[in-house]
């Protein structure tokens, strides 16, 4: 392929002056005129070489000359950053001993460093980081690798990556700076599994393991429950073999759990003997017992809404005749059983989580004795969700049955059945109550209901009210239960699309779960964590000041320190303190308790910690050398480097070596003529002289 003089970056050399290539140009003319004219054979042939001299220089070939630069070759440095570097003194030796390389780097040698940090939350992920360097650099140009590293890397290939090997089958070296003077000590408690759920009342399996590393001996170890406000537990558990432990699951939501091991003699760090987990109490089965007096749009929507819900058993009965009822029907012509009332509101009523009466009308259903057992239901600490309609203000509600003693809400007579169109809206209660606080935060408009029930008498909390104030969701304790009133059997147009759709599905979800007593919907709830050995507390209540409420922060080792909480907007206040200790918190004001423990953000990297060799060596005792730094950052044992020139580097004990890798690059080209300029000019005025001896001479 040919190329244009244009396209090259070309730089001519000025062999001749200018005055020279005049000269050259003139002999050339004279030299023609000369063989022209003059008739005389005697000079011809050293006419001719004049003349072919000369039109050799003017269009003969040129030589196109390449100059060369050495490229420097590359050293690549791995620095481990990752969460296991900065117990004790690691990451000073590892960045003195990084220092002292570089001084030592030898002549036409570049080093390129990379920071490794653990951010995948799998541990050290080395030689994963080390392939994407190594793609930025042109094999011909990578002398070799150092890595300065405690040798905990999660990610050791077991052959030699195929990355670090040559097009020739010649592999990079390799190698290890350790900071340590030996293998270290230690113990770790290592979690094999735990389940992340447990039914409440159960027990939870945990599996876990205790290893040391080093000159430890010891066949057994002492391993110490602690489970919130349970009494410590202690048992022996051998070391290095996998041990099954049973804790009890004791109430719903996060049970924080923390294990921890006695310390070693002579271990380097006891971060790692302690582990926390939480494991998540959850309910067997929700049972849910829905009764609805007579068919309506609304009791489809309560029956999607549970029956999508694979946790809840629902039970759900419509009552279209009372139990009482003879109608002489044949019974092969009778479609519909009688309602079991004695079995679901005598014999079973307290297997239920939770009864709904949907536009329950008490038409002879239920005898009286029925009603005051669901009231005692609910009082041993059931809960019960009243939808009203027009029924509640008939004579037949259960305003005047003996549940009346429970409800949070009476309705007078028919003429407080409010029949016109209105859009719900949050109380400032409910803007704050973990049910509804959030159900209205992108600010839309709801879509309208068109009924309502205008109350006379409430008790209890009211979370949303009709646009003349009038409450519309009521919310109470009673005795150890609860119970909720929705004055409005309209809800179920949110589900239609008939205006605006409303947050119909999560209210109805967040109700239920209030009534069954989900620690995450409670009015006053108290939660913790620890991040970055910092305690964060958050208090979610619906008082508008906690000034007078003071908290005790209660630390592993015993230690008390009272802190106050700052208040915040939608009944949130907040505080955090500082932590160095490991173990279980515990912050309570004497209602409410919370407990929080510090956990790894890569527990992977956090469990073994001693600076070891035992990981990479399977790999560098074929392709490079370990080398142990010391343990003091101004007393370090820092390999040479050099470079050598051979295909393969030696593995010694005082220096690094790395072969040379040579590699050239075009700096410039530059154009020469075939033949020499001065070397013309002479040639052409030697011949032309001879040719004027011959023929003025001879």
């Amino acid at each position: 392929m040919f190329q244009s003089l244009s396209s090259l970056n070309l730089h001519f050399d000025p062999l001749l002056p200018v005055w020279g290539i005049i000269a050259l140009a003139i002999a050339c003319v004279l030299v023609l005129a000369f063989s022209l004219f003059n008739q005389s054979y005697k000079g011809l042939i050293w006419r001719f070489i004049a003349l072919l001299v000369f039109l050799v220089w003017l269009a003969g070939p040129i030589i196109l000359k390449n100059h060369r630069e050495i490229l420097p070759q590359t050293i690549l440095m791995v620095m481990d950053q990752s969460e296991s570097m900065s117990i004790g003194k690691r990451t000073e030796i590892a960045n003195q001993a990084l220092q002292q390389l570089q001084d030592k780097i030898p002549a036409n040698t570049r080093v390129k460093i990379i920071n490794l940090h653990n951010i995948s939350q799998q541990g050290t992920q080395l030689f994963q980081a080390l392939q994407k360097a190594t793609n930025e650099i042109p094999a011909s140009q990578l002398g070799g690798i150092v890595l300065i590293t405690d040798g905990q890397v999660h990610d050791v290939p077991k052959e030699f990556p195929k990355f670090l090997t040559l097009p020739n089958k010649k592999t990079i070296p390799l190698y290890a700076l350790l900071p340590a003077s030996k293998e270290q000590t230690d113990r770790n408690l290592k979690i094999i599994h735990a389940p992340a759920y447990t039914i409440v009342g159960k027990e939870a399996k945990i599996q876990l393991q205790v290893n040391d590393t080093g000159d430890a001996h010891e066949k057994s170890a002492h391993l110490t429950i602690v489970q919130e406000d349970k009494q410590p537990i202690t048992m022996e558990v051998p070391v290095g073999k996998p041990e099954t432990i049973t804790v009890p699951v004791m109430h719903t939501g996060k049970n924080l759990i923390g294990l921890s091991v006695s310390p070693l003699k002579d271990e380097i760090t006891a971060i790692n003997n302690h582990q926390t987990l939480y494991i998540n109490g959850i309910r067997d089965k929700l049972r849910v017992l829905l009764v609805s007096s007579s068919p309506n749009q609304g009791e489809r929507t309560w029956r999607s809404l549970l029956k999508s819900d694979p946790s809840v058993d629902l039970v759900h009965f419509t009552i279209l005749r009372s139990g009482e009822q003879n109608e002489n029907i044949p019974d092969s012509e009778l479609a519909l059983i009688p309602f079991p009332i004695n079995e679901l509101f005598m014999q079973k009523i307290d297997q239920f989580d939770l009864i709904i009466l949907d536009n329950f009308e008490n038409r002879f259903a239920l005898p009286p004795y029925y009603i005051a057992s669901i009231a005692n239901y609910v009082k041993n600490g059931g809960g019960l969700l009243l939808i009203a309609g027009p029924e509640y203000a008939s004579q037949f509600s259960l305003q005047n049955s003996p549940l009346r003693s429970i409800l949070p809400a009476t309705v007078s007579s028919s003429k407080d059945v409010i029949n016109q169109e209105f859009k719900p809206e949050l109380t400032e209660l409910g803007k704050k109550h973990p049910i509804t606080h959030d159900l209205d935060r992108n600010n839309t408009q709801w879509g309208s209901w068109f009924r309502h029930l205008k109350a006379n008498h409430t008790k209890g909390q009211i979370l949303m009210q009709a646009p003349n104030q009038s409450p519309l969701l009521i919310l109470n304790h009673v005795d150890k239960g609860r119970i909720a009133l929705l004055l409005s059997d309209q809800i179920w147009l949110w589900s239609k699309g008939t205006n605006q759709n409303g947050p119909q599905a999560e209210l109805l979800r967040r109700l239920s779960h209030w009534l069954m007593k989900e620690p995450e919907l409670e009015e006053e709830r108290l939660s913790a964590f620890i991040k970055d050995q910092k305690l964060t507390i958050e208090l979610h209540t619906l008082e508008n000041d906690v000034g007078n409420k003071e908290f005790t922060v209660t630390s592993p080792s015993g230690t008390l320190q009272p802190i106050q909480l700052i208040m915040h907007q939608n009944g949130k206040a907040t505080a955090t303190l500082s932590t160095k200790e490991e173990g279980l918190w515990k912050i309570t004001n004497g209602n409410l308790t919370a407990y929080a423990a510090s956990q790894s953000t890569d527990p992977i990297e956090m469990t073994e910690l001693a600076v070891t060799g035992q990981k990479l060596a399977p790999l560098l005792d074929n392709y490079g050398r370990i080398y142990w730094l010391g343990d003091e950052p101004n007393q370090l044992k820092v390999p040479g480097i050099k470079i050598v020139k051979k295909d393969k580097a030696s593995n010694t004990a005082s220096s690094m070596e790395f072969p040379e890798r040579v590699t050239y690059t075009s700096t410039k080209q530059s154009i020469h003529h075939i033949l020499s300029p001065w070397l013309a000019l002479i040639l052409g005025l030697g011949s032309i002289f001879m040719a004027w001896y011959k023929e003025s001479f001879s």
